[in-house]
């Protein structure tokens, strides 16, 4: 739920910045989950800032309203494939990130628009699905400060 939380405060707090806050607020609030699954967790944030900003400047610049199907297509695309960058390093079939934020984003802006429906549907597509990708943990991933501690028992 923290990509349902992230982008209602994003868009609600500060509106008027929401091409940043919504990543910012989104990436602090999915790190606090991550941290104990990922060394370096604090790149998820960096790159959900800059995947988010990206996708929204571009449908920004080239968009109208209404145009919401195109718009989750764009910013999911942006936003999934910054966090790829960090997931790749952590989790098999880590390029299905990108397919579920697309489907996520374009479904929460498209198909059930409103900010907390938008949220929620969200949230709950891309919670799944991170929550099974992180089933299957990549031989490239760096076990935690936790995984060890658990290992050396």
């Amino acid at each position: 739920m923290a990509t349902s939380a992230g982008w209602v405060l994003g868009r609600l707090l500060l509106p008027n910045l929401a091409l940043v806050t919504i990543g910012l607020a989104m990436g602090i609030l999915q790190w606090f989950i991550l941290r104990v699954h990922f060394q370096k967790a604090w790149k998820w944030i960096l790159a959900t800032v800059i995947g988010w900003s990206l996708g929204s400047m571009i449908t920004y610049a080239l968009f109208p309203d209404g145009m919401d199907f195109l718009v989750g297509l764009v910013t999911g695309i942006c936003t999934g494939v910054a966090q790829w960058v960090i997931l790749r390093r952590e989790v098999q079939w880590a390029g299905w990130w990108i397919v579920i934020n697309v489907v996520a984003w374009t479904t929460g802006l498209a198909l059930l628009p409103g900010v907390i429906l938008t949220g929620v549907i969200v949230g709950l597509i891309t919670a799944t699905a991170l929550a099974l990708l992180l089933m299957h943990r990549s031989h490239l991933s760096i076990p935690t400060d936790k995984e060890m501690r658990d290992h050396q028992q």
